[in-house]
């Protein structure tokens, strides 16, 4: 395959490499802005240092009707190397949308690389991603999260692989894990999807155990039995984001984010990374970091906390780092608890070897909670999702007419009425009958609103025009 010639290539200290892959990966992130309403997106996209194809060629889509080109466009973007033949193109652009509500940001590019062998013709399949936010005022400051640690790019043939895509928030909300099938359009999936772990790339095919192929639900840990099979397999996952106000839990976004991972056969062996902490009573995480490398092999390391570090006995400024630790067997550290704690603190090591003929790096998360509350599985639970309410006529110059999914008896419901600034400009009861309900729009000055109400624990939304 096109990638194994490369990487066989690169081993072989070659300098040039006729065929490489394009898109290895990519998501998309919702960056609080200026404003209650204005955001940054920043679409980032993995690529393969080898290609002559860049990342950017697609559309961005911001869920309201509007869409731009990231090519030729206001977006500006750079380029990162990353090491390990991939390279991050970030295309950054602010928006303001006109009304609260919920919003699914998407990007689609043409085509993936070839050779992706856990899905049907890979070459002339559209790369697609999204990002669903909630855009409300309500809920204050908010952007999706993004990765902690770069994820490994390559895995070793028929040995167990560790990952990780645990991910950083910077307001500190709970994060939820799941593996998902890549999307080649909104709702549309690839083609004849095999997950990684499927028998049929297995040497002997009626083996009794099953491969692993799993995610940590909690700190984004990835692990996977690799088959014998090199070549090029393509995953996906959700980060789905909670945060908790006036003691219940809310979805706030969804992040599809989708990655490359190649199956190589060599004879170089990972680092293999051992973790242990304890929980002190002086507010912080003691944690030791064991690891075993190839003779003579240094690593790079990346390290990323959700607590403040101090790393093998220095303080650091801040949640991640980079360090570079040559022999030893392991090193201490420590992360401070931020006060009040009720949540997990996440750890993600990464570790990679400085020796070029070995590609591989290990990355391992763990979620440590310091409390006993187990926040992220309870919110899992019970999340509380915006639902559409019906209004006509839509646009409206009087009488609003309000549909209510469910039939009320004398009932007097509160609504608010919020602009497109994201200020409340009214609060007020209505009765219902039925499950009809109307609003006299005629002092309403003319513009976009949206309309929100709770019935029991759900959260209603109705954005409107008044002409």
């Amino acid at each position: 395959m096109k990638v194994i010639a490369c990487f066989a290539a690169f081993l072989l200290g070659s300098l040039s490499c006729l065929f490489a892959s394009h898109i290895r990966g990519g998501y998309i992130r919702v960056v609080s802005g200026s404003g209650s309403l204005t955001y940054k997106f920043e679409v980032i996209g993995f690529t393969d240092t080898g290609s002559s194809v860049g990342f950017g060629g697609g559309e961005l889509d911001f869920g309201d009707g509007t869409t731009i080109s990231l090519e030729g466009g206001d977006a500006t973007h750079e380029t990162i190397l990353l090491g390990n033949e991939t390279s991050l193109t970030k295309y950054a652009i602010s928006h303001t949308y006109q009304a609260p509500g919920a919003y699914t940001v998407r990007v689609k590019e043409f085509f993936r690389n070839a050779s992706v062998i856990n899905m049907e013709n890979s070459a002339e399949t559209p790369f697609f991603v999204s990002t669903q936010v909630i855009v409300d005022p309500f809920f204050g400051a908010n952007s999706t999260p993004e990765l902690g640690v770069f994820p490994a790019v390559f895995s070793r043939a028929g040995s167990r692989f560790f990952s990780s895509v645990g991910s950083k928030d910077e307001q500190g909300d709970s994060l939820v894990y799941s593996l998902a099938v890549p999307l080649r359009d909104f709702a549309e999936e690839v083609d004849s999807y095999r997950w990684p772990n499927d028998i049929s790339f297995y040497k002997g095919e009626n083996r009794d155990d099953k491969p692993v192929f799993k995610l940590d639900k909690l700190s984004g840990q990835l692990t996977w039995d690799t088959p014998e099979l090199a070549g090029e397999f393509g995953i996906a996952y959700k980060v789905i984001e909670y945060r908790k106000v006036d003691g219940e839990v809310h979805k706030l976004s969804e992040t599809t984010v989708d990655l490359q991972i190649i199956n190589v056969e060599s004879d170089m062996l990972p680092p293999n990374i051992d973790f242990d902490y304890q929980v002190t009573s002086n507010g912080r995480i003691d944690f030791t970091v064991g690891y075993e490398t190839m003779v003579a092999d240094s690593l790079e390391w990346s390290f990323y906390s959700s607590g403040l570090l101090s790393w093998d006995g220095a303080d650091i400024d801040g949640h991640q780092l980079a360090d570079t630790i040559v022999g030893g067997t392991g090193f201490n550290g420590f992360a401070a608890l931020p006060q009040s704690a009720t949540k997990p603190v996440y750890f993600v090591l990464a570790a990679r070897s400085l020796n070029r003929l070995n590609p591989f790096k290990t990355v391992k998360s763990f979620a440590v909670n310091p409390t006993g509350e187990e926040y992220v599985i309870n919110a899992v639970g019970n999340p509380k999702e915006a639902v559409i309410l019906h209004t006509y006529p839509n646009p409206v110059a009087g009488t609003m007419i309000i549909q209510f999914p469910v039939m009320h008896s004398n009932k007097v419901q509160e609504i608010e009425l919020i602009n497109t600034a994201g200020q409340s400009i009214l609060k007020t009861g209505i009765p219902i009958n039925g499950n009809l309900a109307t609003l006299n729009t005629e002092d309403l000055p003319g513009g976009i609103y949206l309309l929100r109400t709770y019935l029991g624990q759900q959260i209603y939304y109705s954005r409107f025009i008044k002409e």
